[in-house]
């Protein structure tokens, strides 16, 4: 992909959102937050084509998060993003002939990394489970997810080992590519966090 891009990949609750906004902001740069752009993804998928993201899609929160195993949770949401990361090239291919900072988790080191030009940064945020434990219990919109399940307590125990052996995937992957990793675990606030994205990231180029 010939524009330059700054990619911000890693797994949930590590701040990858705000960090993002915040850069893209302060440069001056496009942003294309994957999450914003999976609705519209979901609208053209079909279950021959994206079986993952045809089958998550029309579950329902029990059947997400406490009626599967949570290996069962972690391979179909590995698949589900492997399934959106094609929507993300495409949308980036055609609406993007700009400079953009582009993050989600759908940002798989191993998908990233052939696409990857001299003129790209890249990193990948990964929480520590106990920081992505307590600062998803501090969303209050998870609540009204959880309670719609048979057990919540279960339901969130569940989502929470899904989301931390997804960050290990997604660590693992970046780290055997040599690629950049950030662990976050509180120690650092957001704008320490920020420096270290723009030192890792340098110059702007465009």
């Amino acid at each position: 992909m010939d524009q330059t891009i700054y990619w911000i990949g890693g797994s949930a609750c590590a701040g990858k959102s705000t960090i993002a906004k915040g850069y893209a902001e302060k440069h001056g740069l496009a942003l294309y937050a994957c999450d914003e752009h999976l609705g519209s993804h979901l609208k053209t998928i079909t279950a021959l084509n994206q079986p993952a993201m045809h089958k998550i899609s029309r579950m329902n929160y029990n059947e997400a998060f406490y009626i599967r195993t949570v290996q069962k949770q972690l391979e179909e949401y590995i698949a589900f993003f492997k399934e959106d990361f094609a929507f993300v090239l495409k949308d980036l291919a055609e609406h993007f002939n700009c400079p953009v900072v582009v993050e989600g988790n759908q940002l798989l080191p191993s998908l990233v990394f052939p696409h990857l030009q001299p003129q790209h940064k890249a990193i990948w945020m990964i929480p520590t489970e106990p920081f992505q434990r307590h600062h998803y219990s501090q969303r209050i919109w998870i609540q009204d997810i959880l309670n719609s399940t048979d057990d919540p307590e279960a339901a969130f125990d569940n989502w929470m080992n899904r989301d931390a052996l997804f960050a290990d995937f997604v660590e693992k992957e970046a780290r055997d590519l040599n690629l950049h990793v950030l662990k976050v675990d509180g120690s650092k606030n957001l704008q320490a966090t920020f420096n270290i994205i723009e030192e890792c990231f340098g110059p702007i180029g465009f």
